[in-house]
């Protein structure tokens, strides 16, 4: 039971990890050359070397709030509980007389269907998402909407920086 909680503690932890990760590292070296064509490569490779040492710092700084969050809210604890109560009411579920094999198997074969159709709903809101993306790289590709990209680019790297230089010293 306390292996499962903790599991299920690990999955949440590792997933807001790669949620954060995946939210603070969607600006390349490219998109800076691109948004700021204007300066230097000196300048540009300078402003990237920033841009990197403030993500790893907020990275760093985001996991260990989220951490210091959970053990306040005691996530652990409140899972363990969780499993517990789910343990404690499928043995009363399997122990009644009142339950046949069949209603069990009738019920997990509804869950199981259940679960599928939810996760292909999922698979289409992904798949959507997946198109829309693709479709705005392609204008993107084509010159469409470059002057709102670099606009928006700038706002995200510059509000970034401002965060950083506000939250961290700079090793420079």
């Amino acid at each position: 039971m306390a292996t499962t909680a903790a599991g299920r503690h690990g999955n949440l932890d590792r997933s807001f990890k790669l949620a954060a990760r995946s939210l603070l590292t969607a600006f390349s070296r490219e998109d800076v050359n691109r948004a700021f064509p204007s300066f230097t490569d000196a300048e540009r490779e300078r402003l990237y070397q920033m841009f990197i040492h403030v993500i790893k710092s907020l990275h760093g700084n985001i996991e260990e709030e989220f951490q210091k969050f959970c053990n306040e809210i005691e996530v652990a604890t409140a899972l363990d509980k969780v499993d517990q109560f789910v343990e404690e009411q499928n043995l009363d579920v399997l122990s009644a007389d009142k339950t046949s094999i069949e209603d069990v198997k009738e019920r997990m074969s509804k869950e199981k269907k259940d679960e599928i159709e939810h996760l292909k709903g999922l698979l289409e809101k992904t798949e959507e998402t997946i198109n829309a993306l693709k479709t705005r790289i392609e204008r993107v590709k084509e010159g469409e909407d470059m002057d709102d990209t670099r606009d928006l680019l700038k706002k995200v790297f510059f509000m970034t920086l401002y965060h950083a230089f506000l939250l961290l010293p700079l090793p420079f």
